[in-house]
């Protein structure tokens, strides 16, 4: 129970209870916290003092909020290095968690002058469009668009679906071997739209990455553009002395 006569405010303590919880394991990452009806009862407290120690917490990313679904336990950062290529499927399941997606859309689409110059196209030939929604375990971690040629790449709509590894589908089926990759990385502020899709607050800061993936003969596969959770993710920049070209476009 709490101390209603100690001179730290009811909220600091409950504070302290939560984070007490969190270091014993009582909450993983990832868990779902009691509703603040149960957290009132719990600690016999009014739900200001309970709503003020979750956004204690929250504002420094230990706890998550999900609308309509609770507070949740955040899951720890991770740090991916840039030159990995073999996307987040691979990269999760390398560190023990599972990986799934969620298709939100496919569809055919006319390249347009980007796309074109990206992907050396025609003017005006179709492209295979998805988008799909990256989890970590049960938590969404980035939404994905994929741009990629549906003459080079035929029924690649037809056989990409939201369990499959886009880069495995490309080795095993279209038999591509990948070569470099050119990776633009910046950040955005997530709109509610996009809050409401990754489960984070509008203004969390993301990471929008923009790559080409190119085959060893130099040819390009596809353009994909993801935005990614920034307090779930960090980039990992290796350099070489003498041997890396660093390039930086300062928006004045």
């Amino acid at each position: 129970m709490l101390d209603t006569n100690s001179l730290k405010p009811l909220y600091i303590q409950l504070e302290a209870e939560i984070r007490q919880a969190l270091r014993e394991k009582k909450y993983l990452p990832g868990d779902r916290l009691p509703s603040e009806e149960k957290l009132c009862e719990q600690y016999q407290v009014s739900r200001i003092t309970v709503r003020k120690a979750i956004q204690q917490l929250t504002d420094q990313h230990i706890l998550e909020k999900h609308r309509g679904k609770g507070t949740f336990v955040s899951t720890p950062s991770r740090s991916i290095d840039l030159k990995e290529q073999s996307g987040f499927t691979n990269y999760l399941s390398a560190i023990g968690h599972k990986s799934h997606h969620l298709l939100l859309k496919k569809e055919l689409q006319p390249s347009d002058d980007f796309l074109c110059e990206t992907l050396s196209l025609q003017p005006n030939e179709p492209v295979c469009y998805v988008q799909r929604l990256i989890f970590e375990d049960d938590s969404p971690l980035a939404l994905d668009e994929i741009y990629i040629s549906s003459l080079t790449y035929p029924d690649f709509l037809d056989r990409i679906t939201g369990d499959i590894s886009f880069y495995e589908l490309l080795t095993n089926y279209y038999n591509v071997s990948r070569g470099e990759s050119v990776c633009e990385i910046a950040v955005r502020i997530a709109n509610a739209e996009q809050a409401s899709i990754l489960h984070c607050q509008a203004g969390d800061p993301l990471f929008l990455l923009q790559k080409t993936c190119f085959a060893v003969d130099g040819t390009p596969i596809h353009y994909s553009r993801s935005l990614v959770r920034g307090d779930r993710i960090s980039y990992t920049i290796r350099t070489q002395n003498l041997n890396t070209q660093f390039i930086s476009n300062i928006n004045n």
